[in-house]
């Protein structure tokens, strides 16, 4: 039975089924949609749990493991929370930041949001792409897929996700002056560190999945960041 759930869960396909039926292909989820189809959620999550990534697995399978487990867990904050309106929302209720409030298990240990995002994907992963592809229930957010992350196709996905993001003008406005990025450039920029050390190099990154051609000697300036919800 471990074996088959190991098969099991580097397909994902349950979370596939979930995100093709409840995402559209703009990214915006139908949160009303998996509240009432949550058992299914549920049986996914539980999947995660219960299937911790081993040492003896690929990265790419760890790293998709772990992208798919945050947007599900995710998703399932949003169902806990249902009807507050949006993450912040859910954050003034709790008193403390949503991604701090310790609601599933990974294995036997308690987990939150922070934990698998900071501790685990942004620690033992030398992969910048993810911060396009982990969602926080924000229309700012990256855009949230609707298919799993799985192994064989992490590479594609992961490019693909970067060039959606980069080249969505609500996320970034390559073609004004000074140059708008989204504000996760600035969150994170330590992670991207090993790909540019300043404004000009960070231009010259970005220039590599823009569509439009960017004026790599302007200055930057950060973009407000939008909580709203990504969806209903």
């Amino acid at each position: 039975m471990a074996i088959q759930n190991s098969i099991t869960i580097h397909h994902h396909q349950k979370w596939n089924i979930l995100v093709h039926q409840f995402v559209d292909d703009k990214g915006f989820v139908d949160y009303k949609g998996f509240k009432n189809n949550e058992a299914e959620l549920d049986e996914y999550l539980d999947l995660v749990t219960q299937n911790p990534p081993q040492s003896k697995w690929t990265n790419h399978q760890k790293i998709a493991y772990w992208i798919n487990a945050y947007n599900a867990f995710t998703v399932k904050l949003i169902m806990n929370n249902y009807g507050l309106g949006d993450i912040k929302a859910i954050g003034l209720a709790h008193q403390q930041s949503p991604f701090k409030i310790s609601f599933f298990k990974i294995g036997e240990q308690d987990f939150t949001l922070d934990r698998l995002e900071h501790e685990i994907l942004r620690k033992e992963f030398n992969e910048p792409r993810i911060h396009f592809c982990l969602v926080c229930a924000s229309f700012s957010c990256p855009k949230f897929r609707n298919e799993a992350f799985v192994a064989d196709k992490l590479e594609e996905q992961l490019e693909d996700q970067t060039s959606d993001f980069i080249n969505d003008p609500d996320k970034n406005l390559l073609n004004q002056s000074p140059i708008g990025v989204s504000s996760l450039f600035q969150w994170y920029w330590d992670d991207f560190s090993a790909n540019f050390t300043d404004t000009p190099s960070l231009l010259n990154w970005i220039s590599k999945h823009s569509k439009t051609p960017i004026n790599l000697i302007d200055e930057i300036e950060y973009l407000p960041y939008n909580c709203a919800l990504n969806g209903k």
